[in-house]
């Protein structure tokens, strides 16, 4: 039996990086990765550890719920989302919508690549339906730094902070 879920739609994910670098035009690849975990699946943000200031952020996703399903394993789901990320921001530096030098170098940065009208209205019509989800995780949870104990990578456990250069 296929079950559909759109944390596994290459598709979906480039959806969901131009939704995120519409937002944020310059962040870390791993960031990225992080956040779209979190786009994904919003309810999981009330299981990581976040900076007194985002204390009501884990109010507010206690009232998410995860569309279709949530991960049975937050990190294994992780790790399985990454080889359909790094394909989907692949194409969108092959297509110079992100920065192709830049992404080698584990960076994304949104070109001024200009995208097509119906992308661009269905990116700004997807925050609209999802306001609240999409600014707790592209605004708030963005604001907390990638790197470094207590960093992005840290606070969420999905990624290894130990050996970070700070």
């Amino acid at each position: 039996m296929l079950i559909y879920h759109p944390a596994y739609d290459a598709y979906h994910c480039i959806f969901r990086a131009l939704m995120a670098t519409d937002k944020i035009k310059k962040l870390e690849l791993q960031k990225l990765r992080i956040l779209d975990f979190f786009l994904c699946f919003p309810a999981e943000l009330q299981k990581i550890r976040l900076p007194e200031n985002l204390k009501d952020v884990r109010k507010t996703a206690q009232g998410f719920a995860n569309e279709y399903h949530g991960p049975v394993s937050m990190m294994q789901s992780f790790r399985d989302l990454e080889h359909i990320q790094l394909t989907a921001y692949r194409t969108l530096a092959a297509s110079g919508i992100f920065d192709p030098q830049e992404f080698e170098a584990g960076v994304i940065f949104r070109t001024e690549k200009e995208l097509p009208e119906k992308i661009s209205q269905a990116v700004a019509n997807a925050r609209m339906i999802t306001p609240n989800a999409a600014e707790l995780v592209l605004d708030r949870v963005a604001s907390i730094p990638l790197t470094g104990v207590d960093g992005l990578k840290h606070r969420s456990g999905l990624l290894d902070y130990r050996y970070d250069v700070i």
